[in-house]
């Protein structure tokens, strides 16, 4: 029974999702770590975003509500559950020049900028740069203090992701910190530099699917049939996106911001805003497109070692109907995820009635149709690819050895 015990503490100890330092080497996650890290620093280094844009035309602090002195409010005329008016608010200053300073000011509180401060309350404040004292003038109640509360709702998805993962968990939650890093300090910062966002988009979906499936399931053949049918599904929704935009006469210039993206752009760059739009369909597409991969290639290589001698024919027909599944269940989730993120511009298409021609000739309809498309053709397209890498990676050593 010793011997037995001593057996699976040494087999959990050599197994790919190990902590232990033999674990991670016989894995590959130990050089995916180091070298990721490495990748991290490089780019945060050489991104330098605060050198890029125009000067801020105010400051932001953090301060809190000492007292509420005074409050004159009453109900919106169209929204009777909301109320309107001022607040006469003491401040004391937290951050920055004027750190620790109080200050009263008169807090006007509009129908859609509808914060109500109350005593103790951290907030932000907004102060003009280059003055050398506060007043009414030079500050307002910029919005609410959020620091806490996200930093919290992170530090509740790494716990959870520890918890219910375990070693899986971890090495997701350094994939998931090289993703954030990637996008931000590689992409975007490429992007406000007038490089092409179609390149930088899908140089980095590839990037960091790849460095994700093979932190979650080590080097393997299994992560590298994913990876494969991953690139293959991201290839074909940024053509099709491209295409099906072109064809359809999408610019790019109706996204939200894009005049803001303009008018804050450094003079001497040039930013391709019609590009955005197909980036962003890589960048959407990507997450959908990776779990399929990585469910049809973890069902594949699950099906082998269950039964050792089937054909790789069996196993690619089996990844096959397992990918039909995935299909159904994700492009669902794709289209609803799309419209989700314009309900408010749905609602008010129907309000304003209009007709099937006019709402085909909008431009976030056509928008979210191509979106929606594209990415779920990606997803459709990787999995007869992630099907076909497995089931041919799978039985790859049987064939050497006949």
């Amino acid at each position: 029974m010793a011997n037995k015990r001593s057996g699976n503490k040494q087999q959990v100890a050599n197994s790919p999702s190990s902590l232990s330092y033999k674990g991670l080497l016989r894995s590959g996650r130990l050089w995916l770590t180091l070298a990721g890290c490495l990748f991290c620093a490089v780019v945060i280094y050489m991104s330098d975003l605060a050198s890029v844009g125009l000067a801020s035309h105010f400051d932001v602090e953090r301060a809190r509500v000492v007292s509420v002195p005074d409050t004159n409010l009453r109900a919106d005329l169209y929204m009777p559950t909301v109320y309107v008016g001022t607040q006469r608010v003491l401040l004391e200053i937290g951050s920055g020049r004027f750190a620790g300073e109080q200050i009263e000011i008169i807090h006007n509180i509009t129908r859609f900028e509808n914060l109500h401060v109350r005593d103790g309350m951290e907030v932000l404040v907004s102060i003009l740069p280059d003055v050398d004292y506060l007043s009414d003038y030079h500050m307002s109640v910029y919005g609410p203090s959020r620091g806490p509360v996200l930093l919290g709702a992170v530090g509740l998805l790494l716990v959870s992701m520890l918890i219910m993962g375990r070693a899986k968990g971890f090495f997701a939650a350094i994939a998931l910190g090289f993703t954030l890093i990637t996008v931000l300090f590689f992409m975007v910062s490429f992007i406000v530099r007038g490089h092409s966002p179609v390149v930088f988009s899908l140089i980095t979906a590839v990037l960091t699917t790849a460095y994700t499936l093979f932190m979650v399931s080590g080097v393997s053949r299994q992560s590298l049939a994913a990876v494969a049918g991953t690139w293959i599904g991201l290839v074909f929704a940024g053509l099709l996106s491209v295409l099906l935009g072109q064809l359809g006469n999408v610019s790019g210039l109706h996204l939200e911001d894009a005049r803001q993206m303009l008018y804050h752009s450094p003079p001497d760059v040039f930013l391709r805003i019609p590009e955005m739009f197909f980036a962003g369909v890589i960048i959407a597409a990507s997450g959908v497109v990776v779990d399929a991969a990585m469910s049809i290639s973890s069902a594949v290589f699950e099906i082998k070692e269950q039964s050792p001698g089937i054909s790789a024919r069996r196993l690619y027909k089996s990844g096959m109907t397992i990918g039909g599944d995935i299909m159904g269940a994700n492009s669902n989730t794709l289209i609803l995820a799309f419209t989700g993120a314009s309900l408010p511009t749905v609602i008010l298409v129907v309000l304003f009635g209009f007709t099937p021609l006019r709402v085909m000739g909008l431009d976030f309809v056509a928008v979210e149709i191509i979106q929606s498309v594209s990415a779920t053709m990606g997803m459709i397209f990787a999995i007869p690819a992630t099907a076909l890498f497995s089931a041919w990676l799978a039985t790859y050593y049987d064939k050497r050895r006949t």
